[in-house]
């Protein structure tokens, strides 16, 4: 199974949060405090993810001053 990149770990994660509660609402069942709190920490996590992808941080500054040619930090520049 290919690895999934940031953006489907998070869609998934959100997904099972959501066919969760969902269940839980349809067929009237309570989630214990554990199971909202896990649920909430996948969402945290999903939300931040789509956020950083969307808004990527901006350059830092360099040492000497200048900034980096390079805006994507995850990706070495070429030589």
């Amino acid at each position: 199974m290919p690895e999934l990149s940031r953006l489907e770990w998070a869609r998934m994660n959100l997904d099972q949060v959501r066919a969760q509660l969902l269940t839980a609402a349809t067929c009237g069942r309570f989630l214990t405090p554990e199971q909202l709190e896990h649920a909430a920490g996948k969402i945290g996590e999903g939300l931040r993810i789509y956020d950083e992808e969307i808004n990527p941080p901006a350059a830092e500054p360099r040492l000497d001053g200048t900034r980096s040619i390079c805006s994507d930090s995850r990706r070495p520049r070429a030589r």
